[in-house]
């Protein structure tokens, strides 16, 4: 994980080039899980009116929010410059709560934590069932590093284990971008 992303294309496995596939939006998509929206929104979770082009700003301040056990949350000075000039954490949670209002439940309560321990589970669950298969793969945060001709096989069982731990098949893209997921309507970059 700490190799330069620029860096990361000149990995190999069993030397093949690689892949990078994601669990888009895999935290707000756990949370609504765990509100009990069995359903969650599809398409890009990061995307809020009024603060397009801001999307990595989004995302983590939408995690502070569910990692906060307050209501208290300041932008964090390294995030401070994805956001527009003059955003306040007030802005980008109400903004945020527009879109996805039921997540104000979420916000402030720690959920973030429990959140990690399911993200491990279902990364750990498919590690384990890859090692079964003999498919060498590299962690990293919610998403594989894995040969790009296993692409196909690994988004299978990424999504059969996020189904069975979690009750959803969690869509899965390629870090470029590139939509794997077979379900368009959760799938959009």
């Amino acid at each position: 994980m700490n190799l330069p992303r620029a860096l990361r294309s000149g990995i190999r496995i069993e030397g093949e080039e690689v892949a990078d596939l994601d669990y888009t939006g895999m935290f707000p998509r756990l949370a609504f899980l765990r509100l009990g929206i069995m359903e969650p929104p599809g398409g890009d979770l990061y995307a809020v009116s009024g603060l397009e082009g801001h999307r990595d700003g989004v995302k983590r301040m939408m995690n502070a929010f569910i990692f906060a056990s307050s209501d208290k949350v300041r932008i964090p000075k390294d995030i401070k410059a994805l956001l527009p000039k003059g955003a306040t954490a007030g802005s980008v949670r109400e903004a945020i709560l527009k879109r996805y209002p039921k997540l104000e439940e979420a916000f402030g309560s720690g959920l973030g934590l429990s959140l990690m321990f399911d993200e491990s589970r279902i990364l750990v669950a498919v590690l384990l069932r890859l090692a079964e298969r003999g498919i060498a793969a590299l962690p990293m945060h919610d998403g594989l590093m894995v040969a790009r001709s296993k692409v196909d096989v690994v988004r299978g069982i990424m999504e059969d284990v996020a189904e069975r731990e979690v009750g959803f098949r969690l869509p899965v893209v390629l870090k470029d971008g590139a939509i794997v997921d077979s379900n368009p309507s959760l799938s959009s970059p």
